[in-house]
């Protein structure tokens, strides 16, 4: 019994422990820290998603590229994707990271992996209607006044919208 209120008390404790920290933090905080932040808001965006051909049948090997737009100061690098076709993750995007550099104020166009419009575990779909997602699921901002992507910053926050095509046979 012993045990079990002291486990009780302890989990209390922790509890108020934390709730106190939450309070800190917020309290803490700057009153316009939300109005300093939000130029570099929704920086980075995919803007468009190109696959060819825009008719695939069985069996056809398809072209991607997506295209992102950077309306921030910084440039913008190590961009990892996570792309889905008719719900199923595309493998070979689930540990790579591109190390494109996304020049700031200008739209930069990105060539991802190849893909099959039907493979073993995913099968061209009866419709003949393909939906093809394409997710930015992170990237990193490059330091100020670098040229190129081998000197990062922060993350990028908040990441963009995924983008989905659908293609018909």
């Amino acid at each position: 019994m012993r045990i079990l209120e002291a486990t009780g008390r302890s989990c209390l404790v922790t509890w108020w422990l934390v709730a106190g920290m939450i309070g800190f933090r917020i309290g803490a905080m700057p009153v316009g820290t939300a109005a300093q932040t939000s130029p570099a808001r929704g920086a980075l965006t995919i803007v468009a998603v190109d696959i060819q051909p825009p008719h695939p049948g069985p069996d056809t090997l398809c072209k991607l590229k997506v295209r992102l737009r950077n309306s921030g100061s910084d440039a913008a690098s190590n961009l990892s994707f996570q792309v889905t076709v008719n719900g199923k993750r595309l493998a070979p995007y689930m540990n790579h990271t591109f190390r494109s550099f996304v020049a700031p104020r200008k739209d930069t166009e990105v060539s991802l992996y190849n893909f099959w419009s039907s493979e073993y575990g995913r099968p061209f779909p009866s419709d003949g209607r393909l939906v093809v997602e394409v997710r930015l699921t992170a990237a990193r901002w490059v330091a100020p006044g670098s040229t190129n992507s081998a000197t990062l910053a922060g993350p990028v926050d908040p990441l963009p919208a995924p983008f989905s095509v659908t293609l018909s046979r």
